[in-house]
């Protein structure tokens, strides 16, 4: 199983992966969204604010999750301003139950403190939510947040 950053070479991957996420969300399919989320990734990809992985075995996609860093207005308990936002986080239904998530999560935690970023949120989807609140994540009205030390 390999754990790897993914790239702008990786779209159609990365494509799939967000298209299928909001169907299991449920999305309904109403247009063609392909080329935002081409825009988007690539964008975003090469904008050094957002960072993707890609857990792979055997050549097979398994799962993907990834990391926004967003400016705020610095605070006594965050005096960057900077907070991590996870997003985009998906296994693949056959690979549930295998810990990718907790590993993408973790992996996600490394990239934030390299980054001297302690403040991580994100927005849940009900079957995730289980996981981030063992994980450590608490939650509030709007999201769940995890503050690295």
């Amino acid at each position: 199983m390999e754990l790897r950053l993914a790239t702008t070479d990786d779209m159609e991957i990365l494509i799939d992966l967000r298209k299928r996420l909001l169907v299991e969300e449920g999305q309904t399919v109403s247009s063609d969204i392909d080329e935002e989320l081409r825009n988007f990734f690539e964008k975003q990809l090469n904008s050094g604010q957002f960072v993707q992985w890609i857990i792979e075995e055997d050549k097979n996609v398994l799962a993907t999750g990834g990391i926004q860093f967003i400016s705020f207005p610095p605070s006594y308990s965050n005096l960057t301003g900077i907070r991590g936002y996870i997003l985009n986080m998906y296994t693949t239904p056959e690979s549930r139950g295998r810990g990718l998530a907790k590993q993408l999560v973790e992996r996600i935690f490394k990239e934030a403190q390299g980054r001297n970023v302690h403040h991580i949120f994100l927005i849940s989807s009900p079957m995730g939510k289980p996981l981030y609140k063992k994980i450590g994540f608490k939650e509030n009205d709007i999201y769940m947040e995890y503050f690295i030390n």
